[in-house]
Protein backbone atom coordinates (compact mmCIF):
# COMPACT_ATOMS: atom_id res chain seq x y z
CA UNK A 1 0.00 0.00 0.00
CA UNK A 2 2.83 2.38 0.91
CA UNK A 3 4.52 1.71 -2.45
CA UNK A 4 1.28 2.60 -4.26
CA UNK A 5 0.96 5.89 -2.33
CA UNK A 6 4.57 6.84 -3.09
CA UNK A 7 4.01 6.07 -6.79
CA UNK A 8 0.89 8.29 -6.94
CA UNK A 9 2.75 11.17 -5.23
CA UNK A 10 5.68 10.85 -7.65
CA UNK A 11 3.38 10.95 -10.70
CA UNK A 12 1.56 14.02 -9.32
CA UNK A 13 4.85 15.87 -8.81
CA UNK A 14 5.96 15.08 -12.39
CA UNK A 15 2.65 16.30 -13.86
CA UNK A 16 2.85 19.55 -11.85
CA UNK A 17 6.38 20.21 -13.10
CA UNK A 18 5.41 19.61 -16.73
CA UNK A 19 2.39 21.91 -16.43
CA UNK A 20 4.49 24.65 -14.82
CA UNK A 21 6.99 24.53 -17.68
CA UNK A 22 4.21 24.58 -20.29
CA UNK A 23 2.51 27.63 -18.75
CA UNK A 24 5.85 29.44 -18.48
CA UNK A 25 6.55 28.87 -22.18
CA UNK A 26 3.13 30.15 -23.20
CA UNK A 27 3.19 33.26 -20.97
CA UNK A 28 3.11 36.23 -23.38
CA UNK A 29 4.32 38.56 -20.63
CA UNK A 30 7.64 36.73 -20.40
CA UNK A 31 10.00 39.22 -22.10
CA UNK A 32 13.71 38.37 -22.25
CA UNK A 33 15.93 40.68 -20.22
CA UNK A 34 18.36 42.84 -22.18
CA UNK A 35 20.25 43.89 -19.07
CA UNK A 36 23.98 43.63 -19.58
CA UNK A 37 23.67 43.10 -23.34
CA UNK A 38 25.34 45.42 -25.82
CA UNK A 39 23.21 47.51 -28.18
CA UNK A 40 24.98 46.73 -31.45
CA UNK A 41 23.27 49.63 -33.27
CA UNK A 42 24.55 52.33 -30.91
CA UNK A 43 26.07 55.20 -32.97
CA UNK A 44 25.81 53.19 -36.18
CA UNK A 45 24.80 54.89 -39.43
CA UNK A 46 21.10 54.92 -40.33
CA UNK A 47 19.57 55.63 -43.73
CA UNK A 48 15.91 56.25 -44.57
CA UNK A 49 13.96 56.67 -47.80
CA UNK A 50 12.03 59.52 -46.15
CA UNK A 51 13.34 61.54 -43.21
CA UNK A 52 12.73 64.93 -41.59
CA UNK A 53 16.26 66.27 -41.07
CA UNK A 54 15.73 69.46 -39.10
CA UNK A 55 18.73 68.68 -36.84
CA UNK A 56 16.89 69.81 -33.76
CA UNK A 57 14.14 67.35 -32.96
CA UNK A 58 14.40 64.80 -35.76
CA UNK A 59 17.18 63.11 -37.72
CA UNK A 60 18.27 59.59 -38.66
CA UNK A 61 21.34 60.24 -36.46
CA UNK A 62 19.08 60.46 -33.40
CA UNK A 63 17.83 56.90 -33.90
CA UNK A 64 21.11 55.41 -32.67
CA UNK A 65 22.50 58.12 -30.39
CA UNK A 66 21.26 56.42 -27.23
CA UNK A 67 19.14 59.42 -26.19
CA UNK A 68 15.65 58.48 -25.00
CA UNK A 69 14.52 61.18 -22.57
CA UNK A 70 11.75 63.82 -22.45
CA UNK A 71 12.16 66.93 -24.62
CA UNK A 72 12.77 69.14 -21.60
CA UNK A 73 15.92 67.06 -20.92
CA UNK A 74 17.14 66.69 -24.50
CA UNK A 75 15.52 67.85 -27.74
CA UNK A 76 16.60 64.77 -29.71
CA UNK A 77 13.11 63.32 -30.14
CA UNK A 78 14.14 60.71 -32.72
CA UNK A 79 13.27 60.07 -36.36
CA UNK A 80 10.22 61.18 -38.32
CA UNK A 81 8.88 61.15 -41.85
CA UNK A 82 9.07 64.59 -43.42
CA UNK A 83 5.66 66.13 -42.65
CA UNK A 84 5.91 68.28 -45.78
CA UNK A 85 6.19 65.23 -48.06
CA UNK A 86 2.39 64.72 -47.81
CA UNK A 87 2.61 60.99 -48.43
CA UNK A 88 -0.40 58.65 -48.29
CA UNK A 89 -0.73 56.30 -45.34
CA UNK A 90 0.30 53.19 -47.29
CA UNK A 91 3.39 54.61 -49.01
CA UNK A 92 6.36 52.34 -48.19
CA UNK A 93 9.25 53.85 -46.22
CA UNK A 94 12.40 51.99 -45.22
CA UNK A 95 14.79 52.70 -42.34
CA UNK A 96 18.03 50.74 -42.24
CA UNK A 97 20.96 50.53 -39.83
CA UNK A 98 24.38 49.20 -40.79
CA UNK A 99 26.09 47.33 -37.92
CA UNK A 100 29.41 47.32 -39.85
CA UNK A 101 29.96 43.58 -39.34
CA UNK A 102 27.96 40.37 -39.35
CA UNK A 103 26.48 39.20 -36.03
CA UNK A 104 24.13 36.45 -34.93
CA UNK A 105 21.08 38.68 -34.26
CA UNK A 106 18.06 37.77 -32.11
CA UNK A 107 16.36 40.97 -30.86
CA UNK A 108 15.28 44.35 -32.23
CA UNK A 109 13.89 47.08 -29.97
CA UNK A 110 11.95 50.10 -31.27
CA UNK A 111 11.39 52.85 -28.70
CA UNK A 112 8.44 55.16 -29.47
CA UNK A 113 8.77 58.93 -29.10
CA UNK A 114 8.07 60.07 -25.55
CA UNK A 115 6.65 63.50 -26.36
CA UNK A 116 3.50 62.05 -28.02
CA UNK A 117 3.15 58.80 -26.02
CA UNK A 118 4.03 56.71 -29.04
CA UNK A 119 0.92 57.63 -31.02
CA UNK A 120 2.96 58.25 -34.19
CA UNK A 121 4.48 54.78 -34.28
CA UNK A 122 3.93 53.08 -37.66
CA UNK A 123 0.94 50.74 -37.70
CA UNK A 124 2.36 47.99 -39.93
CA UNK A 125 5.92 47.06 -40.78
CA UNK A 126 8.37 44.19 -41.11
CA UNK A 127 11.79 43.70 -39.60
CA UNK A 128 14.20 42.44 -42.24
CA UNK A 129 17.80 41.30 -41.83
CA UNK A 130 20.56 40.93 -44.41
CA UNK A 131 24.21 39.99 -44.50
CA UNK A 132 25.04 41.81 -47.74
CA UNK A 133 22.47 44.64 -47.95
CA UNK A 134 20.80 43.03 -50.97
CA UNK A 135 19.16 39.78 -49.83
CA UNK A 136 16.83 40.18 -46.85
CA UNK A 137 15.07 37.77 -44.53
CA UNK A 138 11.90 38.89 -42.73
CA UNK A 139 12.16 37.89 -39.07
CA UNK A 140 9.10 39.71 -37.74
CA UNK A 141 5.88 41.16 -39.18
CA UNK A 142 3.76 43.67 -37.27
CA UNK A 143 0.25 44.75 -38.30
CA UNK A 144 -2.37 47.00 -36.75
CA UNK A 145 -0.13 48.48 -34.06
CA UNK A 146 -1.77 51.33 -32.13
CA UNK A 147 -0.06 52.61 -28.97
CA UNK A 148 -1.45 54.77 -26.20
CA UNK A 149 1.81 54.79 -24.23
CA UNK A 150 5.47 55.00 -25.23
CA UNK A 151 6.31 51.47 -24.21
CA UNK A 152 9.38 49.80 -25.69
CA UNK A 153 8.48 47.46 -28.52
CA UNK A 154 10.70 44.39 -28.11
CA UNK A 155 10.81 41.88 -30.96
CA UNK A 156 12.69 38.61 -30.52
CA UNK A 157 13.28 35.90 -33.11
CA UNK A 158 15.40 32.87 -33.82
CA UNK A 159 19.08 33.89 -34.20
CA UNK A 160 19.95 34.87 -37.76
CA UNK A 161 23.17 36.13 -39.30
CA UNK A 162 23.02 39.76 -40.33
CA UNK A 163 24.77 43.09 -40.70
CA UNK A 164 21.90 45.23 -41.97
CA UNK A 165 18.61 45.64 -40.09
CA UNK A 166 15.72 47.23 -41.95
CA UNK A 167 12.37 48.47 -40.68
CA UNK A 168 10.14 48.34 -43.77
CA UNK A 169 7.04 50.42 -43.01
CA UNK A 170 3.95 49.51 -45.03
CA UNK A 171 1.35 51.54 -43.10
CA UNK A 172 1.93 54.73 -41.13
CA UNK A 173 0.16 55.98 -38.02
CA UNK A 174 -3.47 56.96 -38.49
CA UNK A 175 -2.69 60.27 -36.74
CA UNK A 176 -2.21 62.90 -39.44
CA UNK A 177 0.15 65.80 -39.01
CA UNK A 178 -1.25 69.33 -39.12
CA UNK A 179 0.24 69.54 -42.62
CA UNK A 180 -2.17 66.77 -43.64
CA UNK A 181 0.56 64.16 -44.08
CA UNK A 182 0.54 60.72 -42.51
CA UNK A 183 3.58 60.19 -40.30
CA UNK A 184 5.69 57.51 -38.69
CA UNK A 185 8.00 58.39 -35.81
CA UNK A 186 10.09 56.63 -33.19
CA UNK A 187 12.87 57.57 -30.83
CA UNK A 188 15.48 54.80 -30.80
CA UNK A 189 16.38 51.69 -32.76
CA UNK A 190 18.34 49.04 -30.87
CA UNK A 191 19.70 45.72 -32.10
CA UNK A 192 20.99 42.83 -30.00
CA UNK A 193 22.87 39.69 -30.84
CA UNK A 194 26.15 37.88 -30.39
CA UNK A 195 29.48 38.02 -32.14
CA UNK A 196 30.13 35.13 -34.49
CA UNK A 197 33.10 33.06 -33.38
CA UNK A 198 35.57 32.51 -36.20
CA UNK A 199 35.90 28.90 -37.28
CA UNK A 200 39.43 27.93 -38.15
CA UNK A 201 39.79 25.19 -40.72
CA UNK A 202 42.14 22.44 -39.55
CA UNK A 203 45.57 22.66 -41.13
CA UNK A 204 46.06 20.15 -43.92
CA UNK A 205 49.08 18.02 -43.08
CA UNK A 206 51.74 17.96 -45.73
CA UNK A 207 52.13 14.51 -47.31
CA UNK A 208 55.22 12.64 -46.16
CA UNK A 209 57.39 11.84 -49.16
CA UNK A 210 57.84 8.11 -49.74
CA UNK A 211 61.55 7.25 -50.00
CA UNK A 212 62.54 5.52 -53.16
CA UNK A 213 63.71 1.90 -52.55
CA UNK A 214 67.42 1.19 -52.75
CA UNK A 215 67.90 -1.41 -55.51
CA UNK A 216 70.99 -2.76 -53.69
CA UNK A 217 68.97 -3.71 -50.56
CA UNK A 218 66.52 -6.64 -50.33
CA UNK A 219 62.81 -5.88 -49.64
CA UNK A 220 62.02 -5.23 -45.99
CA UNK A 221 59.41 -8.02 -45.77
CA UNK A 222 61.84 -10.70 -46.96
CA UNK A 223 64.58 -11.28 -44.36
CA UNK A 224 67.98 -12.10 -45.75
CA UNK A 225 69.10 -15.68 -45.21
CA UNK A 226 72.59 -16.30 -44.03
CA UNK A 227 74.63 -18.36 -46.46
CA UNK A 228 74.61 -22.07 -45.63
CA UNK A 229 71.63 -21.86 -43.24
CA UNK A 230 68.01 -22.74 -44.05
CA UNK A 231 65.61 -19.79 -43.77
CA UNK A 232 63.29 -19.96 -40.72
CA UNK A 233 59.78 -18.85 -41.46
CA UNK A 234 56.78 -18.45 -39.18
CA UNK A 235 58.63 -18.98 -35.90
CA UNK A 236 56.16 -16.97 -33.91
CA UNK A 237 53.20 -18.91 -35.34
CA UNK A 238 54.77 -22.29 -34.54
CA UNK A 239 55.53 -21.25 -30.95
CA UNK A 240 52.00 -19.93 -30.48
CA UNK A 241 50.53 -23.18 -31.79
CA UNK A 242 52.68 -25.23 -29.42
CA UNK A 243 51.65 -23.18 -26.39
CA UNK A 244 48.00 -23.56 -27.38
CA UNK A 245 48.29 -27.34 -27.64
CA UNK A 246 49.95 -27.54 -24.24
CA UNK A 247 47.17 -25.47 -22.64
CA UNK A 248 44.48 -27.61 -24.27
CA UNK A 249 46.15 -30.79 -23.08
CA UNK A 250 46.38 -29.45 -19.53
CA UNK A 251 42.81 -28.15 -19.33
CA UNK A 252 41.03 -31.15 -20.94
CA UNK A 253 41.49 -33.62 -17.99
CA UNK A 254 40.21 -31.00 -15.59
CA UNK A 255 37.04 -30.57 -17.63
CA UNK A 256 36.42 -34.29 -17.80
CA UNK A 257 36.94 -34.67 -14.04
CA UNK A 258 34.31 -32.00 -13.37
CA UNK A 259 31.86 -33.78 -15.62
CA UNK A 260 32.36 -37.03 -13.75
Amino acid sequence: MKKLIFAVIAIAVMISAVCAVSFAEEDPAAVPSLEGRENLALECEVTATNSFENNQYFSTVYLTDGVHVPLEVDQHAGWSIDPFSNIPRDEPVDIEVDLLMVYLLDTVVIKPCLYNNGEKMPSSFTIDISEDGSNYTTVKEVTGLALTAADDQIYTFEPVRGRYVRIAITEHSDKRDNTGSYLSEFSELEVYGEAIKPTEAPATPEPTPTPEPDPTEPPADEPTAEPGKPQKKGCGSVMTGCVSLVLIAAVTPVIFRKKK
